[in-house]
């Protein structure tokens, strides 16, 4: 019986050792599919309309109060280099972290989550160099699908970050200042 057992496990190794899949959860941007490793992805929320921030990059849309936190949400569609299109009924927020810190990407609609064969990913090193590519980690195949795998830690870059983080800290002690105004008023 122990034998038996040893072989199973054996066998259970060696199927775990093949698979070397890794999870994307794959979305739409304009007519481009793209893939964001699942474990960075916290939620998907359905759109919301964020609060604006003057003077924020273009790319940020604003703020959202998700789960009591205020976050930015980053316009993928912007991000990219892809012209704005209106609202639709699939467009999300993918809440996500980059760089240590909860934010919302609004994408055009998420397709499904997808196991990636590390054999059929390619890394996109050449194209780095160029504006829109440089967010790109690699290149998935799945089956005919070409699936572009995101860096998430270069979706938004070191001096922007600042500038958003600034920003909320301002807007989370104007809204202190209001509410204690409101309260002794």
């Amino acid at each position: 019986m122990a034998r038996n057992d040893s072989t199973i496990d054996l066998l259970n190794l060696q199927f775990t050792d093949t698979e070397n899949e890794q999870q994307y959860m794959i979305f739409m941007v304009g007519n481009e599919e793209y893939g964001l490793e699942v474990l960075k992805v916290q939620e998907i929320i359905r759109y919301l309309v964020p609060t604006k921030i003057p003077h924020a990059p273009t790319y940020v849309e604003g703020v959202i109060n998700f789960r009591g936190e205020v976050i930015p949400v980053l316009n993928m569609r912007k991000r990219l280099g892809l012209p704005d299109k209106e609202e639709n009924e699939f467009q999300v927020i993918i809440v996500t972290e980059v760089n240590g810190k909860i934010m919302g990407l609004t994408v055009d609609r998420v397709l499904d989550i997808a196991n990636i064969p590390e054999d059929k990913i390619q890394p996109a090193t050449d194209f780095k160099t160029q504006e829109k590519t440089r967010y790109l980690k690699a290149m998935g195949k799945l089956g005919e699908r070409l699936i572009l795998l995101l860096e998430m830690d270069k979706i938004m870059d070191l001096n922007d970050e600042k500038l958003v983080e600034d920003m909320l800290v301002s807007e989370e002690k104007t809204d202190v200042i209001i509410s204690e105004e409101q309260n002794s008023g």
